[in-house]
């Protein structure tokens, strides 16, 4: 399964109905910015992410990920979903354009996600995300 969202829209990502909205609108959400992401995250989210494997809550991992600039791609394959009691793990391979500077072409960074989706009252939730990121040589 591919999904590809350059430059796509979403009425409402606030509130996906199943997991697999969930994965749609965050993906849509990465393109978008910090806010739209949040919407998507629970206050207590954790990620865990980059070549060395940095710990950071929410607000934290916004910051650091807007630093990385804009994401105006992002795809995602071989994507697996296991879901149990108001939980689901999801797992799949992610491709992210990212335009460092505007006059630069956008650079590819590929990673291996594993998000953690909780359900909840307001819809599916980001609870906890793993991002082994790939990133090319300097």
């Amino acid at each position: 399964m591919t999904t590809t969202h350059p430059e796509a829209s979403r009425n409402d990502v606030r509130t996906p109905a199943t997991v697999a909205e969930a994965e749609d609108a965050w993906l849509v959400a990465i393109t978008k910015g910090d806010e739209e992401q949040r919407q998507l995250m629970l206050p207590d989210c954790v990620i865990v992410h980059g070549p060395v494997g940095n710990i950071h809550e929410r607000e934290r991992f916004l910051g650091y990920n807007a630093s990385m600039g804009a994401t105006v791609e992002a795809e995602t394959t071989e994507v697996t979903c296991r879901e149990r009691g108001g939980r689901a793990i999801v797992t799949c391979f992610q491709k992210m354009l990212i335009r460092r500077l505007p006059d630069l072409p956008p650079f590819l960074v590929q990673a291996v996600a594993t998000r953690v989706w909780f359900s909840t009252d307001e819809g599916w939730r980001l609870g906890h995300m793993q991002l082994s990121r790939r990133q090319p040589s300097a």
